[in-house]
């Protein structure tokens, strides 16, 4: 048996905040888009253009390192420092790090 007291008991939420809900996943999906935009245009390996931090946003879900532009760019040297051609870098939960790095190998550095 139901009564008006059940109802009461179940969280609901503002307009406003279903709004700014509504604003989070759309703009979630327009990064994810962004995303697949640049995975393909990678594939295609005609990528020229120096990548930057707003294609890529923080997952609340997963555990992340972010960097400031600098020490992005630090470590990114360092990995690449005694690397040859047939060396295998993997950037693992720094996404910072993985712009700056990607950056480095388009200017050829």
């Amino acid at each position: 048996m139901s009564s008006a007291n059940d109802e009461d008991d179940i969280p609901k939420l503002s307009a406003a905040t279903l709004a700014l809900l509504g604003d989070f996943y759309s703009e979630r999906e327009q990064n994810k888009q962004q995303f697949e935009d640049l995975k393909a245009q990678k594939e295609d390996e005609r990528l020229q253009t120096p990548l930057s931090m707003t294609l890529f946003t923080e997952d609340w879900n997963a555990s992340q390192f972010w960097y400031s532009d600098e020490t992005a760019v630090l470590l990114a040297e360092q990995l690449l420092r005694d690397s040859t051609k047939e060396t295998r870098i993997a950037v693992v939960s720094a996404p910072s790090v993985f712009i700056q790095l990607k950056n480095i190998l388009v200017r050829g550095n």
